[in-house]
């Protein structure tokens, strides 16, 4: 009877093994997604400033009616902004930043209470 009991709580924690791998590698998944998604809009920011520097260089030379298109281009660049910000909110909870020492400035793990290189007590924010 006791081996059974055994084998039984051993599969068990296989089980729980399995599915925690499992969702740390759904995680890393949507992290990856999340900072594809990141980039593309950084890149389309970056096109957005690039352009209103050239419609700000225009007006400066005498070019009429460009407030319009600089208009929506700032509302544009703004909404981007807003984007990745969301994006990087998602990403912060699916790859919490690691506890950091404040002394030695050591990675620890997420349950620690203390360092285990100096022994300061964690801070959680």
């Amino acid at each position: 009877m006791e081996i059974f009991k055994k084998v039984s709580e051993s599969a068990k924690t296989l089980t729980e093994g399995a599915k925690t791998i499992s969702k740390k590698s759904s995680d890393l998944v949507g992290a990856a997604k999340l900072k594809f998604e990141i980039s593309k809009l950084e890149k389309e920011m970056e096109n957005n400033i690039s352009a209103l520097g050239k419609l700000v260089y225009l007006q400066y030379k005498g070019e009429r009616e460009l407030d319009d298109e600089v208009e929506r281009l700032l509302v544009s660049t703004k909404a981007l902004e807003d984007d990745i910000a969301e994006y990087e909110a998602q990403m912060a909870k699916l790859m919490p930043k690691p506890v950091i020492c404040s002394k030695c400035q050591t990675e620890l793990p997420a349950a620690a209470k203390f360092c285990f290189i100096c022994g300061t007590k964690v801070i959680s924010e």
